[in-house]
């Protein structure tokens, strides 16, 4: 039962949610940040913090984490020692709980019950001062944390350092809100300014770079074509999410391993579209008109289960699909504006590359859902045009 080998699949692990690369694509200005910030602790053990910024999927939790590794092998091959610990603080988002992950660190066999917040404290304090090393505390989705009456906690870090003689903690917020209205102004007072890290969205560009790294890590060699990389990249990039493209090339991997053809298709990249987020409604499409309609389907039509389809063969379709239905083509220019209408609608997307023998041309996929799947949908609604019951597909 489980002793069939992958046929695209190399190494899941590399798809899982918390795996860090070794290198972050496009995130070398962050990285570079941090180092900055953090300088002060590794050559003379002060005390350093940073707030990260930026929205889902912008690789903030992973730059963290790899800047932590990285430091802490950077401080061992120079004969110096420290610790840092990550707390998810949508995970763990009260005073107490967040205390005994903090505590728990350096001693797993630590009570859950029987001791207040203040001893909690004093004695993660004392294991701090303990180690007599610098210690990294990385609060992830901090606001979490605050939005539950807990800025005590973070009021007591950024003022423990006063009581500590041999060691320092160094601390870094995560969060892809502003929280300079929840701090109290004495804790916000150490994230000042010039200690936030913006993290962007990723550009299209980008993201294709970060998705090419995960499946040359994580599938077999030549089970991604080219085109399909750029259908992922196109899923993905409505959001600038790196997590939801990864997310893609998993779900996509697993479709295509049920069929054992050895590569992920166009129509796996959709389907693991649809199955995660679908744009597309049936409402969506009802309230095209006859014309985009047709200029739909041929679409659908024309990709054939490819990525993308060149406009000039998808409008030779329309003309096939128009006089299917009976009715009068219109020209390239009006049929352009259908595929611009439907665009802006988030119903497909368009891409312009330049080719050798004819130049610029526009190229239109469908992202969210398998072609075969919309045509159908499109010919039931042709067929009968009345219904008008809303439902998501």
């Amino acid at each position: 039962m489980f002793d069939r080998s992958s046929v695209i699949i190399r190494d899941s692990s590399k798809l899982m949610y918390d795996y860090v690369p070794q290198v972050l694509p496009h995130r070398e200005d962050q990285m570079k940040g941090l180092e900055r910030l953090f300088r002060p602790m590794v050559t003379n053990g002060q005390p350093c913090s940073a707030f990260l910024y930026g929205g889902v999927g912008t690789g903030k939790t992973a730059t963290a984490k790899r800047f932590c590794e990285d430091m802490t092998k950077y401080c061992a091959s120079n004969s110096k020692q420290m610790d840092s610990l990550l707390i998810n603080c949508r995970i763990k988002n009260t005073e107490h709980s967040a205390l005994l992950q903090m505590v728990r660190h350096f001693d797993p066999g630590y009570p859950e019950r029987g001791f207040s917040a203040e001893e909690m404290f004093r004695s993660f304090r004392a294991h701090i001062e303990k180690r007599s090393r610098p210690f990294v505390l990385i609060l992830d989705e901090v606001d979490n944390l605050l939005k539950n009456n807990s800025e005590n906690i973070i009021y007591k870090l950024t003022r423990i350092n006063e009581d500590l003689k041999a060691s320092s903690i160094s601390i870094i917020m995560i969060s892809q809100f502003s929280i300079a209205d929840v701090l109290d102004e004495a804790s916000m007072s150490t994230f000042k300014r010039a200690n936030t890290i913006v993290f962007e969205r990723y550009t299209a560009p980008f993201l294709r770079d970060i998705l090419k790294q995960r499946i040359d890590e994580a599938l077999l060699p030549d089970t991604v074509g080219e085109e399909e990389l750029d259908l992922m990249t196109e899923i993905g990039s409505q959001f600038g999410d790196a997590r939801f493209g990864i997310e893609i090339i998993e779900k996509s991997a697993m479709i295509a391993e049920e069929e054992e053809t050895g590569r992920i298709t166009a129509d796996n990249i959709r389907t693991a579209g649809a199955m995660i987020y679908s744009g597309v409604s049936e409402s969506k499409l009802k309230e095209l008109d006859l014309n985009h309609k047709l200029a739909l389907l041929a679409v659908s039509r024309a990709l054939k289960g490819n990525a993308f389809v060149n406009i000039n063969a998808a409008e030779k379709t329309y003309a096939i699909v128009c006089e299917e239905y009976g009715q009068a083509a219109r020209k390239h220019t009006q049929f352009w504006s259908y595929i611009r209408d439907m665009e802006r609608n988030g119903i497909l997307a368009t891409e312009l590359r330049s080719e050798i023998e004819t130049g610029r041309v526009t190229f239109i996929t469908i992202p969210d859902i398998p072609p075969k799947e919309l045509a159908k949908k499109l010919e039931y609604l042709l067929e009968l045009p009345q219904l008008t019951d809303d439902v998501e597909w």
